[in-house]
């Protein structure tokens, strides 16, 4: 589902910097939830003014390399307060507190709107790139080539392979000789 958001400047004169478009929806309680990165998803609160990024599948250092871009830059243009960055409630996940707009006519919800679109048009060439490497690695183990692969029978076969001699117990010659002693003794 898209959501479609026109970012305003004023009260009653609104003038309209930009319109951004996004994957997501608005849940019951009126955060706003952004699915359009690969790795994250994004949830920005008007009511408790904070912007919260959660891990989509698995945590990796990727994923969490991308939550401290998200934030550093948000940050370091003062849409977000450097201060209350930290980690989330949810496991893995990371949140900050929006700065209250001082500016006459402008909202902080907005601006942070405006630059998260703008981060995930920057971030689309990195998205679209693991994309593409995972369906490839998925056909590379799935369907190779045919000088990427063998034919049954084309790789020689030793009588004897690997480190474990069949004819040793599980503990090995040393069991053995425990064996040989304890005889010996009686």
């Amino acid at each position: 589902m898209s959501v479609k958001i026109t970012i305003v400047r004023g009260e009653k004169d609104k003038e309209v910097l930009k319109t951004v478009s996004f994957e997501g929806r608005q849940s019951v309680n009126g955060d706003l939830l952004i699915y359009d990165h690969d790795l994250v998803d994004i949830v920005v609160s008007r009511e408790k003014s904070k912007i919260t990024i959660f891990p989509k599948k698995e945590t990796s250092e990727e994923v969490y390399n991308t939550q401290d871009r998200l934030l550093s830059r948000m940050a370091r243009v003062g849409i977000v307060d450097r201060t209350s960055i930290r980690s989330g409630s949810v496991f893995s996940s990371l949140e900050g507190t929006l700065n209250e707009s001082s500016i006459n006519g402008v909202s902080s919800f907005q601006m942070a709107l405006s630059e998260l679109y703008d981060f995930i048009l920057e971030e689309t060439p990195e998205i679209k790139s693991r994309k593409v490497y995972k369906t490839q690695l998925q056909d590379f183990f799935l369907d190779p080539s045919e000088e990427e692969s063998t034919e049954l029978g084309e790789v020689p076969h030793d009588e004897k392979k690997g480190s474990f001699d069949h004819q040793v117990r599980p503990y090995g010659f040393q069991y053995m000789y425990s064996i040989l002693r304890e005889m010996m003794e009686k």
